[in-house]
């Protein structure tokens, strides 16, 4: 792999991914909205054009769309996520890319009961097929991760994991925090991690769609108890029984994909948690409160 592009290069898992593919001498091309990108690329638009003279080995694709599950929401992820492959099935032909790497989503599993398959897991999990036949048409190859929950160290996580955002908040203050209690745990897997295995993704024969659990699931109060801990600066999670619980998600067995990719995780929760305070972000996290 000497050239790859990415898609969504301005997203938080984008710019780690970009950062690490640096970090091991690969050119990339940025492929995104942002007035700097290398390509221009709205997962709304229908086309995509190409410079004659950029190519690319592989492409990642990051970008998606995140909306709720009404009418609306469901149109917006369909449009977002679902229809807007065809338009990222083209880039890769154009690029002439053998590899297309999806940053897919455990949402897709159709495992989950109907309060957790949400429209955004659904476009996701139609996405995957569209790309999955467009490769195979090309005659290339399509993988794609299935992502748990995933956090970084700046606080671009926030907005999609805010229960997260809110006990760095609190324990980086040292002030309580009220909790409902966990009827099961949540698995979260650091946008550093998420990148080394999309990376290794690309650099082995894997194929198809692979779920990636962190080995360590944790509930959300065993997550303040170790933020609270690596802080240091007093405050604790009391319990709130009057509060709707955390309701228990299915997560598939990730460890046959970490033996495929002959990678796993590196990033356990006090480490990841322990590299905030140490890059002194914390002040990032947030909201205080979420009703």
């Amino acid at each position: 792999m000497k050239t790859a592009a990415v898609i969504g290069a301005g997203s938080m898992l984008g710019r780690q991914l970009i950062q690490r593919l640096h970090e091991l001498g690969v050119e990339t091309l940025t492929v995104g909205r942002g007035p700097g990108d290398d390509i221009r690329f709205d997962l709304l638009d229908t086309t995509v054009a190409v410079p004659g003279n950029l190519g690319a080995d592989v492409v990642f694709h990051c970008a998606a769309g995140f909306a709720g599950d009404s009418d609306e929401g469901l149109r917006e992820n369909f449009a977002l996520n679902a229809a807007s492959a065809i338009a990222a099935g083209d880039l890769v032909r154009q690029l002439g890319a053998s590899v297309l790497v999806y940053a897919g989503s455990a949402s897709s599993d159709p495992a989950l009961d109907s309060a957790h398959f949400t429209s955004y897991g659904l476009t996701k999990a139609i996405a995957e097929q569209l790309l999955q036949w467009t490769m195979k048409r090309q005659g290339g190859r399509f993988c794609s991760l299935r992502f748990t929950q995933l956090y970084d160290t700046d606080g671009r996580c926030c907005h999609h994991q805010p229960w997260f955002g809110r006990i760095i908040a609190y324990a980086s203050r040292g002030l309580d925090m009220r909790m409902p209690p966990s009827l099961g745990v949540r698995n979260l897997l650091h946008v550093q991690d998420a990148a080394d295995l999309m990376i290794r993704s690309a650099q082995a024969e894997i194929r198809g769609d692979l779920p990636i659990t962190h080995p360590q699931s944790l509930t959300w109060q065993q997550v303040a108890d170790i933020a609270y801990d690596v802080f240091g600066l007093g405050g604790r999670q009391v319990d709130a029984p009057e509060k709707s619980p955390f309701r228990p998600v299915h997560f598939a067995d990730g460890r046959p994909a970490f033996d495929l990719l002959g990678l796993s995780p590196t990033i356990g929760m006090r480490d990841g948690i322990k590299m905030i305070k140490s890059a002194g972000t914390a002040p990032a996290f947030g909201p205080m409160d979420i009703t």
